[in-house]
């Protein structure tokens, strides 16, 4: 049974060049690259091209898409976000079109197609074989890859696109949780959670001290004003009868 691999990646404006480049195979050379068997180049496979190229394709869509719609873009923007896709060395090899097809599809459906600029197979590089998906993270005309490109996201892509591949016939094994585990049946993410829910507990209790100190430390400042006014009076008290008895002689 293969395991499904699944990572992500964002880019800014600047950098998407030199991916189109790589992933098109656009260099000249790649003799200096090890990773890379040009003898092998046969077996890539295009998937979705750039209409013009990866940068300009992109920016027309922001413009399209975000700017249009009073969008605000900066340096710190992110442009592209690359979901990489491996392909198991367990599988058959006459069954990657169709693999990478469902991916496809279902991103497509998930992102929406005109989101999706770019999607090239590798088998030309050493390792397993690998789909780049190139897509412009926009959602509700505004470009925000923290917003659409979350770990909760990433975790929904690893659950469903087993269930997807395995209803057509490959053997990939189900998603897993695989944070370990602590405190007794806790996972990680559960014992965060009980921590941060003590913690903020702990914090009430601490206002809840403070108050009563608080409230403390008025009443015992009110008792010792009670008290200095109290030994006032009694010394003035004790004149008066003091003088009353030197009238009395």
């Amino acid at each position: 049974m293969a395991k499904f691999s699944f990572h992500c990646q964002n880019y800014k404006a600047s950098q998407i060049c030199a991916i189109d480049k790589h992933n098109r195979r656009l260099n000249k050379h790649y003799h200096s690259n090890p990773d890379i068997d040009t003898e092998k180049s046969a077996n890539n496979r295009i998937y979705v091209a750039p209409k013009e190229t990866l940068f300009k394709d992109c920016k027309n869509l922001i413009d399209k898409k975000v700017v249009a719609y009073g969008g605000r873009i900066t340096k710190a923007s992110n442009w592209l976000t690359e979901c990489i896709f491996s392909y198991p060395d367990e599988l058959p090899a006459d069954r990657i079109d169709e693999y990478n097809n469902l991916i496809l599809k279902y991103m497509g459906a998930r992102l929406g197609e005109d989101n999706i600029l770019s999607c090239i197979y590798h088998g030309d590089e050493i390792g397993l074989g690998h789909l780049h998906l190139c897509l412009c993270p926009i959602l509700d005309n505004k470009l925000s890859s923290k917003t659409l490109i979350t770990r909760d996201f990433i975790t929904s892509i690893h659950r469903i696109m087993p269930i997807i591949l395995q209803n057509h016939g490959f053997d990939i094994e189900s998603y897993e949780e695989t944070e370990t585990k602590k405190s007794g049946s806790l996972s990680v993410r559960e014992y965060k959670k009980a921590m941060e829910k003590e913690k903020e507990e702990l914090n009430n209790k601490l206002d809840d001290m403070v108050k009563e100190y608080n409230e403390l430390a008025k009443q015992y400042n009110k008792l010792l004003d009670e008290k200095a006014e109290l030994e006032h009076k009694n010394r003035q008290k004790a004149y008066e009868v003091i003088n009353q008895q030197e009238r009395s002689r």
